[in-house]
């Protein structure tokens, strides 16, 4: 037998391309992943360190001393002002008798005498808020 180099050689490429296509097939059934990677900046969390603060002192803030205020005096408030009505008479308007409020004899209502005592004060009015002040009370009748 003799020995034949070029053959040998080629026989054995052809050998490592079949073992490297079987190598590649069954790495792709069993999810294998082959990649060339580029190494890059790792970033590693440095160890925590603990350290007490360094101690605070404070200086105290100097003492404040305040001058009392002067004693305030205040006159007296004045007296309170009452008003009272001018004094006077004001008449009811014509037409109006002395049984008017009492209306039974012109059908009018009846009133109570809380609202006698109102419309009575409607006198005390000034004469052009009068017939306002009558209306409202007569309107409470029944």
């Amino acid at each position: 037998m003799s020995f034949h180099r070029a053959a040998f050689v080629q026989r054995a490429g052809l050998a490592a391309i079949a073992a490297a296509a079987l190598s590649l097939g069954a790495a792709a059934h069993a999810e294998v992943n082959f990649s060339i990677g580029v190494g890059g900046p790792v970033y590693e969390e440095p160890q925590p360190v603990y350290v007490n603060p360094p101690p605070v002192y404070y200086q105290p803030a100097p003492p404040v001393y305040y001058q009392p205020a002067p004693p305030a005096y205040y006159a007296p408030p004045p007296p309170p002002v009452y008003y009272r009505p001018a004094p006077g008479y004001y008449p009811p308007p014509p037409g109006y008798g002395p049984n008017y409020y009492q209306g039974q004899a012109q059908g009018r209502p009846r009133l109570s005498d809380m609202q006698q005592r109102a419309l009575d004060n409607c006198s005390l009015l000034a004469p052009r808020e009068q017939g306002r002040c009558r209306a409202t009370v007569m309107s409470t009748t029944r």
